[in-house]
């Protein structure tokens, strides 16, 4: 009930057209409609797990074992993607897929670690998870009082095996591209390429109709080009690391609404607002309905440092 009553407070915040809008905290609680989880079989033996509240992943079905794509924000939730993996086979799992080092994404690795699978990501994926471990333990602290999840469950389980550009996978008579084109969202950010299929999750710089985190991205403009890159591709399915399945009109769509973002913080800047006076006054009212809008304080404040100190709020190294 009270988790209720949190959601229905927010709404009334956000859609308050005259008034303030709803102020995140930074602690990761979660605000989101309460959809249900929904595994859709993309391709022959490869599976998308959507997850609107939190993050996605995915996973390839193959003879030689599982390949599995990112492992959710706290090992209890990547039990719950072990029994959704389970009830599409019983092959063991062999490897697992760090795309970006956002702790919604890995900090369920201690359960994948313990099935012996072996991990896979950028050099700067790795490092920026040693890095930003304490940063995101911090950042999900909400979301684990939320759930009454014990933050002490989680450990810090890194890759195993790293790459600096691209890297192709044979995996049981699958091929499997993990492709890095630069930093989107994030240094290291991995783009997993199914080629035969047409598929390609996305990790952190695409996510169907939801507002991604600016706060690590180090040029939005090259986010941008990424985006317009990945739509180019030959490739039919595009899955985000948040939000439903996506074609390339959803991949354009994010770029344009990065590139709105950006112009309005420069131009707000520019006219010499302050970061408090952008949060009260430049609210991208185009975008509201956007999935993660209510944590759009916090993005304006972290894009103001970049903008003002010309750095990352969050920057790596």
């Amino acid at each position: 009930m009270k988790r209720f009553m949190m959601m229905i407070l927010s709404a009334m915040l956000v859609g308050f057209a005259g008034g303030t809008w709803a102020q995140a905290s930074g602690a990761g609680e979660v605000e989101e409609k309460n959809i249900p989880i929904k595994v859709t079989e993309v391709a022959p033996g490869l599976f998308f797990q959507y997850h609107h509240e939190e993050s996605n992943n995915a996973w390839l079905v193959t003879d030689a074992g599982v390949l599995v794509i990112d492992t959710r924000q706290h090992p209890r939730r990547a039990e719950e993607l072990l029994v959704a993996i389970r009830k599409t086979t019983d092959k063991p799992i062999r490897w697992v897929i760090n795309t970006h080092a956002h702790g919604d994404h890995y900090f369920g690795n201690s359960v994948f670690k313990r099935e012996g699978a072996t991990f896979i990501a950028h050099n700067d994926t790795a490092g920026m998870m040693k890095m930003h471990y304490g940063l995101e333990q911090k950042r999900r602290q909400g979301y684990f009082r939320q759930r009454n999840f014990d933050p002490k469950e989680v450990t810090l389980v890194l890759p195993d095996v790293t790459f600096d550009s691209n890297l192709t996978l044979n995996l049981g008579g699958r091929t499997v591209e993990l492709l890095y084109m630069g930093a989107g969202q994030n240094p290291g950010d991995t783009f997993v390429r199914f080629p035969k299929e047409k598929v390609i999750f996305a990790g952190g710089p695409f996510s169907k109709n939801s507002w991604p985190n600016p706060s690590f991205t180090p040029s939005m403009t090259q986010w941008v080009s990424i985006l317009r890159k990945l739509a180019a591709m030959d490739v039919d399915v595009y899955l985000g690391g948040h939000g439903d399945i996506g074609a390339k009109a959803d991949v354009l769509q994010q770029a344009k609404m990065l590139e709105d973002f950006d112009r309005g913080m420069r131009d707000a800047v520019a006219k010499g607002m302050s970061r408090d006076d952008i949060i009260k006054n430049v609210k991208f009212e185009q975008y509201r309905d956007v999935r993660n809008y209510y944590r759009m304080n916090l993005f304006v404040s972290s894009y103001y440092h970049f903008l003002a100190q010309g750095r990352p709020e969050n920057a790596y190294p």
